[in-house]
């Protein structure tokens, strides 16, 4: 099954310029360099199916697979896990996305207690959290996108009006960010991915 919109007109626009760094392409095609001319934009795996500027290219572009699809069959192994949980002591979540901060920093203690990294992050003494939040955004595979992009949560919000929770596995970036929205179970919380990873630990503990 791909992992993009087959259906777009980006991949057969001759305007489209590939994503070429590995980890961006888990996220976008790549940018568009005509709409909104002189400045780019970012093309997501959705493309358009609509587009005023649309000018057939000739072929097809072809994205490559997820990185993290193609590391996990090679290695043949789970890589060791790292959790993340970022929110801010001087500022209250927003109610778009809420979130029980006490709650939150109790089960982080719960992860660490059955051997996994975990840690929480204070952003009040973060100046930029634009690199932590270009990696929540662009990391996690397209079918389980966080709610941080240009159509949620933007940079700003990260970790103090929307706390946020990111899993790694190996890699320098997330594969997993939360709170992001499920078919099936709505916007998972902060909370309940935390809970999540408690039950997750308990019942396969890890290896020390």
């Amino acid at each position: 099954m791909a992992n993009y919109n087959t259906e777009c007109l980006c991949v057969r626009c001759k305007h489209l310029r590939p994503a070429l760094d590995p980890n961006i392409q888990k996220a976008y095609l790549g940018k568009c360099v005509k709409r909104e001319w002189p400045f780019t934009l970012s093309i997501t795996l959705q493309g358009w199916t609509e587009c005023e500027v649309f000018e057939a290219g000739g072929q097809t572009y072809v994205p490559p697979q997820p990185v993290a699809a193609k590391a996990a069959v090679v290695a043949g192994k789970a890589a060791a896990k790292r959790v993340e949980f970022y929110y801010s002591s001087t500022q209250k979540p927003g109610e778009m996305f809420p979130c029980d901060i006490k709650r939150a920093l109790e089960l982080v203690k719960q992860v660490q207690a059955t051997g996994v990294d975990c840690k929480a992050i204070d952003v009040a003494g973060i100046k930029d959290r634009f690199p932590i939040y270009h990696k929540t955004v662009s990391g996690p595979d397209a079918s389980v996108r966080p709610v941080f992009g240009a159509k949620g949560a933007l940079v700003e919000d990260f970790g103090t009006t929307v706390p946020a929770l990111l899993v790694f596995e190996g890699d320098r970036y997330p594969v997993m960010a939360f709170p992001r929205s499920d078919a099936k179970r709505g916007t998972i919380r902060v909370e309940q991915a935390l809970e999540d990873l408690v039950a997750e630990t308990a019942a396969t503990p890890v290896a020390r």
